[in-house]
C-alpha cells in the first residue's frame, strides 16, 4: 500500500471520545511511571528522610545517607522494574490488558503504602521494589493496550502519549519535591511518596468504564465482544456503515482467528521472528544508549561537574518543561512524517549536540560562552531526544511483535531496556568523575549508531494496521523497502478505510467479505 496516510485531518476524525478516554485512563499509568522515576532523586536529599532513615555523623554534626543504603534504595528496585516486564506478558495473556491494569495499580498503591509508613530503610526498600515491579507492568501494559485499540492511522499518536506522560510526571515530581522540601518534618518526603499512588486511584476508578482489547477479545474467541469494543470506539458513520464488524473480518483473513495458543518464549528467536524480536530489542537498548536515563537521573549533576552549580536544578526543571512540549509534538510527528525518519533524523542530531557538548565542556573551567554552549547543547539533545527515539522506541516495541508475541516481544524488549539502563546508571557517576562533560563523546557516538541502524534496520510501520505489519514481514523486505509495499486482503482495504480514502468499490468489498463471514458462523 502507498503511504499516503498521515495523522491529518482525516486521520484525526478517528479519535473518538471514547476512543480517547479509554487511552487517557490507561496513559495515566504512565505518569506515575515518570512520577516514580524522578521523584525519588529529589525525596532522599530531603533532611528529614536523611534523619529517618541515614546515620548521624559526629564529625559534620548532622545526618547523612550511607552509601550502602543509598545504593541499595536506588539499585534494588530496578530489578522489581525487571521483575514487572519479565511477568507482565503471561499475565496480559491470561487475564487481559485491563485485569493486567486493575493489578498494576494495587501494586503501586501498596508499594507506596509500604513506604510512606516506613521506620526502617528496609521496609522502604521492599516499597520500592513493588512500585516499580508496577513501573515495568505498566511499561507494557499501557502501550500494547492502546497500539491493539487505536486505527492505524493514530496509533503513534495514542501510545507516543506515553513519552508525554513520563515528562509530565517528571516535571510533577520536581514541582512537589521543591515543595516538599522546605517543610522540617517527615511530612514533606511521606506526602511526595504518596502522590505516587493518585495516579493509581484515578485509574483503578477509570478501569470500570473502560473494555478489553478487541484484539485480545477477538484472540480468545469472544469475537462479539471485541465487535461492541469497537462499536464504542469507532465513529457512529463507520458503525453504520458496518466498519467494526470488517475489522473483526480482516482480523480473521490474516488467520488471527482460531490460534488461542499463545506462542512460547522461545518462538521469539524462531527464523520467522528473530527480526522483529531483534527490532523491538535493538531499538530499546539504543534509547537507553544515546543517554535518557543519564539525561533524567544525572541532569543535576552534570551540570554541577562543568561549573554550573548554582543553577543546576533550574536548568533541570527547564528540561523537563521543554520535554512535555516536544513530546506532545512527538505524539503528532510520529504518524505525520514516520516513526523510521524521526529516529533516523532524531539520531545524527542528537550526536551533534552531544558531541558539542564534549567539545565545549573539555576545559576544567570553560568560560561563559562555553557553559551557555553546554546549557543549550543539554536542553536541545533532551528535547530532540523526547521527540524521536524516546517515544519512537515504545510505539515501535508495541507494534512490531506478532499477535500470537506481542506481549512477550514487548515484554523482552522492555526487560533487556531495564538490563541496559542499569548498566547506564551504574556506570555514569564514574564516567562524570573522570571524563566530566566528555560523556558527551560516549552517547553521541551510541546516537549516530542509531541513525545508522534505523536506515538499514528500522522498518516504517505508520499508517499500516498490525494485520499488514504481518504481512510485510512475511514478505521478508529490506527495512527501506517496507514503505513502498503493496500489501492486499481485507487488512489492505481495512488501512485505506481507516486513511479515509476508501472508494465504493473497497467498501463494497469489505461489506460482501463480512456478509460471508456471517453465512459461514
Amino acid at each position: 500500500m502507498g503511504r499516503g496516510i498521515f495523522a491529518g485531518k482525516a486521520a484525526f476524525a478517528n479519535a473518538t471520545p471514547r476512543l480517547m478516554l479509554y487511552c487517557l485512563i490507561h496513559a495515566m499509568g504512565s505518569v506515575f511511571f515518570g512520577y516514580d522515576g524522578a521523584s525519588f532523586g529529589g525525596v532522599q536529599a530531603m533532611t528529614p528522610f536523611m534523619n529517618k532513615f541515614g546515620s548521624y555523623s559526629a564529625t559534620k554534626k548532622a545526618y547523612y545517607l550511607p552509601s550502602r543504603t543509598a545504593s541499595l534504595m536506588n539499585s534494588l528496585p530496578l530489578l522489581g522494574k525487571f521483575t514487572g516486564t519479565v511477568v507482565v506478558g503471561p499475565i496480559i495473556e491470561r487475564i487481559g490488558h485491563r485485569r493486567a491494569m486493575g493489578v498494576t495499580c494495587l501494586v503501586q498503591i501498596v508499594g507506596a503504602i509500604i513506604q510512606v509508613t516506613s521506620n526502617h530503610a528496609a521496609q522502604f526498600v521492599t516499597g520500592r521494589f513493588l512500585v516499580y515491579t508496577a513501573v515495568g507492568l505498566v511499561e507494557n501494559v499501557v502501550p500494547t493496550y492502546q497500539s491493539e485499540i487505536a486505527p492505524a492511522p493514530l496509533r503513534g499518536f495514542f501510545v507516543g502519549s506515553i513519552q508525554l506522560c513520563l515528562t509530565f510526571g517528571s516535571l510533577i515530581a520536581g514541582i512537589v519535591n521543591e515543595s516538599m522540601s522546605r517543610r522540617t518534618d517527615s511530612s514533606g518526603w511521606q506526602i511526595a511518596t504518596a502522590i505516587q499512588a493518585l495516579p493509581a486511584v484515578l485509574i483503578m476508578c477509570g478501569l470500570w468504564f473502560t473494555p478489553n482489547s478487541p484484539r485480545w477479545l477477538v484472540f480468545n474467541d469472544r469475537s462479539d465482544e471485541a465487535i461492541t469494543v469497537l462499536r464504542k470506539v469507532r465513529r457512529q458513520e463507520d458503525v453504520d456503515n458496518g466498519r467494526p464488524e470488517m475489522e473483526i473480518a480482516a482480523m480473521r483473513d490474516e488467520g488471527q482467528i482460531g490460534k488461542r495458543e499463545k506462542g512460547p518464549w522461545r518462538d521469539l528467536f524462531s527464523e520467522k521472528n528473530k527480526r522483529r524480536t531483534g527490532i523491538a530489542c535493538s531499538i530499546m537498548a539504543l534509547q537507553q544508549l544515546t543517554g535518557v536515563t543519564f539525561s533524567s537521573s544525572y541532569g543535576p549533576t552534570f551540570y554541577r561537574s562543568v561549573g554550573l552549580a548554582d543553577k543546576a536544578f533550574v536548568y533541570a526543571v527547564v528540561n523537563n518543561a521543554t520535554s512535555v512540549v516536544t513530546a506532545m509534538m512527538a505524539m503528532v510527528f510520529l504518524d505525520m512524517f514516520g516513526r523510521r525518519t524521526l529516529v533516523f533524523h532524531g539520531g545524527w542530531s542528537q550526536g551533534a549536540f552531544l558531541i558539542a557538548i564534549g567539545a565545549l565542556g573539555r576545559k576544567a573551567s570553560p568560560n561563559v560562552h562555553e557553559s551557555n554552549g553546554i546549557v543549550a547543547g543539554m536542553q536541545l539533545y533532551t528535547c530532540i531526544l523526547h521527540m524521536t527515539l524516546g517515544p519512537g522506541a515504545y510505539i515501535t516495541a508495541a507494534e512490531v511483535g506478532t499477535q500470537t508475541l506481542r506481549e512477550k516481544t514487548m515484554a523482552l524488549s522492555t526487560a533487556l531496556n531495564v538490563v541496559v539502563g542499569f548498566i547506564v546508571v551504574f556506570v555514569t557517576p564514574y564516567l562524570l568523575a573522570e571524563i566530566g562533560a566528555g560523556l558527551g563523546y560516549i552517547w553521541g557516538g551510541f546516537a549516530f549508531f542509531t541513525s545508522i541502524w534505523a536506515w538499514f534496520c528500522m522498518p516504517e510501520l505508520k499508517g499500516r494496521n498490525l494485520e499488514e505489519i504481518d504481512q510485510l514481514f512475511e514478505a521478508n523486505i529490506p527495512a527501506w523497502q517496507f514503505h513502498k509495499f503493496q500489501t492486499d486482503g481485507l487488512s489492505h482495504d481495512l488501512a485505506v478505510l481507516e486513511g479515509g480514502k476508501a472508494d465504493a468499490k473497497v467498501v463494497e468489498q469489505l461489506e460482501d467479505t463480512e456478509r460471508g463471514d456471517a453465512v459461514n458462523r
